[in-house]
């Protein structure tokens, strides 16, 4: 997880959120209403707009929690950091949305949840609040003899996201640490050629450590700080 910059609030929800709002308010609180009617008031917020300014601006395609490459193979998720079904007042929130992968959204991670700690503050980790470094909370750790690429918390706060979203496949998430290893693997090797001086292998790592790459919070950690000085 690595921090990330909120865009500008998409046009759909500067003109129609309020709106919105006030539909869904209207509908759930009528008895009448079915479940599929206050569904189809509900996922207005899946506008294409919204979508589109998540996937292609804000996250580059990738999970706001495990930082994979979700839309190569999916097409990823709207994620309400806080719960639309806690937080109805939020439903239709810029700031409240996310893009995730399926796997880190669905119910057997985090779902619904979103616990708080004993003073009532999040424990889950918004990487668009700009007040959070999420490398405070969560270690992006190396391990060379085992070849396995592991997050780890450092608090608290980073522990709750470590095992809600079993970031390091001890509940069943094994395919997502053995790819994130294997990455990470074949850009230590790079970095061998780039300390050598190696231009393309050092041109390939920076890439590596932008914002839009797959889990370039180890590349921030582990590539980055030892690079050639020329090349940066």
């Amino acid at each position: 997880m690595i921090p990330v910059t909120r865009t500008p609030q998409p046009k759909a929800l500067q003109k129609n959120a309020d709106r919105w709002l006030l539909k869904l308010r209207e509908i759930s609180s009528n008895p009448s209403s079915t479940n599929q009617q206050i569904k189809n008031a509900q996922n207005k917020y899946r506008h294409n707009q919204v979508k589109d300014a998540l996937v292609k601006k804000m996250f580059h395609g990738k999970c706001a929690y495990c930082e994979s490459k979700i839309m190569v193979v999916t097409y990823g998720e709207i994620e309400h950091f806080r719960p639309k079904s806690i937080f109805v007042d939020l439903t239709f929130t810029w700031e409240n949305l996310l893009l995730s992968c399926d796997i880190c959204n669905n119910t057997n991670h985090k779902g619904t949840k979103f616990p708080l700690d004993s003073q009532g503050y999040p424990l889950l980790i918004d990487p668009t609040d700009p007040t959070i470094e999420p490398s405070n909370h969560l270690e992006f750790s190396w391990d060379a003899a085992a070849g396995i690429a592991s997050v780890y918390g450092r608090d608290q706060r980073g522990k709750t996201v470590e095992n809600i979203f079993d970031l390091n496949g001890t509940s069943g998430r094994t395919e997502l640490i053995n790819h994130r290893s294997k990455y990470v693997k074949r850009l230590l090797a790079l970095l061998r050629f780039a300390q050598s001086g190696d231009q393309e292998a050092i041109t390939l790592l920076k890439e590596a450590s932008k914002p839009s790459a797959e889990y370039s919070a180890f590349a921030i950690a582990h590539i980055l700080p030892y690079l050639p000085v020329s090349g940066q």
